[in-house]
């Protein structure tokens, strides 16, 4: 299947890898160490795993779908791969604020956390970015 790919399609299936590890760090930062007792927001959640499953969905389907549908897809998993990332990042705010902006007594815990959330934002912006690329780029699949 990869053999049958454009750089478009190449680009969505990073993405898709990168999104995921984004999630699976989001879900473990959120429910694991020092934010272990927080309350999980789950509009990441479900907001990465929708634009995981249009961007399956695209490599499996595109030659079938109407080139427009393609787009819209494209489109509207790169947004909600956005909006997700937009969360993940809100909800680390006050972690990087007693972190960077009140460095006295923070357990380390917290930077841990941090530290390893700093690693999903990156697997979300790579996400994006390739997001991008598809989004600009010819066809999914070869004919």
């Amino acid at each position: 299947m990869m053999k049958s790919l454009t750089r478009s399609g190449k680009m969505i299936c990073i993405a898709a890898i990168t999104a995921l590890a984004g999630l699976i760090l989001y879900i473990v930062t959120s429910t694991t160490g020092y934010l272990a007792g927080s309350a999980l927001d789950p509009l990441p959640i479900i907001f990465s795993v929708v634009a995981i499953l249009m961007a399956c969905g695209l490599l499996i389907a595109s030659s079938k779908l109407n080139p427009l549908l393609n787009d819209l897809l494209v489109v509207a998993s790169t947004v909600l791969i956005i909006v997700s990332f937009a969360i993940f990042v809100l909800a680390r705010v006050r972690l990087a604020a007693d972190i960077y902006f009140i460095p006295v007594n923070y357990p380390k815990a917290e930077e841990v956390a941090l530290n390893i959330s700093a690693a999903g934002f990156v697997c979300y912006l790579i996400s994006i970015i390739a997001m991008i690329i598809a989004a600009f780029s010819g066809k999914i699949k070869h004919n």
